[in-house]
């Protein structure tokens, strides 16, 4: 089994995660993302190679921009090497059921 896995989403494609109970890092492999973030003020632009921590029961939207790449780990406590695939997470796709 993979140590980690990528999401590819589509031109234009969105979706909505919400985040469990531990922090999670998403960082995109390839194209770009936009982010909204629950609770939040500002959007967020993220290209390959850039990443954001996504705090514990926080929900964010993102879009392919027009198409992207991603992957969401969960940070190591107290080292950045070695993350973890996500667990415990919920991933919608826009325009289809949960």
């Amino acid at each position: 089994m993979s140590d980690s896995f990528t999401t590819r989403l589509a031109p234009g494609q969105a979706l909505t995660l919400a985040v469990a109970r531990t922090p999670r890092r998403l960082v995109v492999m390839g194209g770009r993302l936009w982010l909204t973030i629950s609770g939040g003020t500002d959007d967020h632009w993220l290209g390959a190679g850039e990443g954001l921590t996504l705090a514990a029961g926080q929900e964010v939207v993102i879009e392919a921009w027009p198409e992207a790449e991603f992957q969401l780990l969960q940070p190591a406590p107290g080292r950045r090497a070695a993350a973890k695939p996500a667990r415990g997470w919920r991933m919608n796709l826009a325009g289809q059921g949960a």
